[in-house]
């Protein structure tokens, strides 16, 4: 597998962010100690800009889309609950016909004893 297949993957895809990301962050701390002391150049100071801007829009990404799937547990809960209900008032049908089919059967023996 070669370096492109691996950054069209989803897997590789995951990876390339992971470092971006790792990379973004070390920069961010390196600048983030030069802010403490004072001696940021203007370069440094676009640069932290940047970084913080694309950490925050990250965020957002990951929090809209951890909405998202929250919104489609709660969905899947509710079918499920309801699949659950239903199958409770199934079972409840078949032994109620259960019982009326036995209550019959006596019945049904006289009917072949004649």
């Amino acid at each position: 597998m070669n370096a492109r297949t691996r950054i069209d993957s989803r897997r590789g895809r995951r990876e390339q962010r992971e470092v971006e990301r790792d990379a973004r962050r070390a920069r961010l701390r390196v600048l983030l100690s030069r802010a403490d002391r004072g001696v940021l150049t203007p370069e440094e100071s676009a640069l932290l800009r940047g970084d913080v801007e694309a950490e925050i829009a990250e965020g957002d990404t990951h929090r809209r889309s951890a909405g998202g799937q929250q919104a489609a547990a709660m969905r899947l809960h509710s079918r499920i609950a309801a699949a659950e209900q239903c199958l409770v008032e199934t079972e409840a049908e078949r032994d109620r016909y259960a019982a009326e089919a036995e209550a019959l059967r006596p019945h049904a023996d006289e009917e072949v004893s004649r």
